[in-house]
């Protein structure tokens, strides 16, 4: 098991698509929180012909200015709403083999898209949620979590002349851990244009943006240290990807995200850097 499962499914089949008549979040969301809280992770799973997913990222999109640099968004293209059509339309894939994996182990496509996790954590006994609750699951977190448990420096660069993205992260813990933690390390990319059914008439030229592009350690990430860490204890690593010539991918748009877990807790912290082009 690699997180808490949800209590409950609600299975709409893998043609569901979630209905709302427009964006909206709850809660007391107006008070940016305490700077030592730790940071959000909303992992948004879309598809560009679910006509109800440009509503969600709307709702994301609120999320992130009213928050700032507390909540970080990944669009994770999945399911029947994301495969490519034939035709001149909807023919992009933007799926990954990791989104898919993890939209695998949630079951999230077939509860019907869009459909989203915060922090990898249950909120009234579920664990993913439509977007009209994504407002409501972040304070409830913060309500519960309200101390940073490790400190996350990442830097990311660019080499034009070997088509390569570096990276590194290093962590600092806070807090001692007693479970095993492990670390995410994902390439996102904004102002991809490209089509987009909604509610009215498609739009060919629709703007996604924190679409998960690849990550540098699988589906689940990779261990940090032993199952029990101490409080200072230190980890850092480098990354690199060479670009494949077969990918469109546009550097100048592109973030760094990398996250920490447990299979139990969820998401421990999480942070992004630009890709700096050297």
């Amino acid at each position: 098991m690699k997180y808490l499962i949800p209590l409950a499914f609600i299975i709409w089949g893998i043609t569901s698509c979630d209905v709302v008549e427009e964006p909206y979040t709850k809660g007391n969301i107006s008070t940016e929180p305490d700077t030592n809280r730790i940071n959000i992770l909303l992992e948004d799973f879309t598809g560009h012909t679910c006509v109800n997913c440009p509503a969600a990222t709307k709702t994301a999109t609120e999320l992130k200015k009213i928050y700032s640099n507390k909540i970080f968004i990944v669009a994770i293209h999945t399911g029947e709403f994301a495969k490519p059509e034939t035709g001149d339309k909807f023919n992009y894939d933007f799926r990954t083999n990791e989104g898919t994996e993890i939209d695998n182990f949630y079951n999230i496509s077939n509860q019907g898209l869009p459909r989203g996790l915060i922090n990898r954590s249950p909120y009234q006994d579920k664990l993913t949620f439509h977007y009209s609750q994504w407002g409501d699951a972040i304070i409830n977190y913060w309500s519960k979590n309200k101390i940073r448990q490790l400190n996350m420096d990442l830097s990311a660069q660019y080499d034009s002349e070997t088509n390569q993205i570096t990276a590194n992260v290093s962590l600092h813990y806070l807090v001692t851990q007693s479970k095993q933690n492990k670390l995410s390390v994902w390439i996102v990319e904004d102002n991809i244009i490209n089509w987009q059914k909604t509610t009215t008439d498609p739009i060919p030229d629709y703007q996604h943006n924190n679409v998960l592009r690849y990550s540098f350690n699988g589906a689940w990430g990779e261990n940090v240290g032993n199952a029990t860490l101490p409080i200072g204890f230190e980890f850092s690593k480098d990354y690199s990807l060479t670009i494949p010539d077969d990918k469109d991918w546009n550097v100048t748009n592109m973030r760094i995200i990398a996250f920490v877990y447990d299979d139990n807790d969820g998401i421990k912290q999480v942070t992004e850097a630009k890709i700096v082009n050297n």
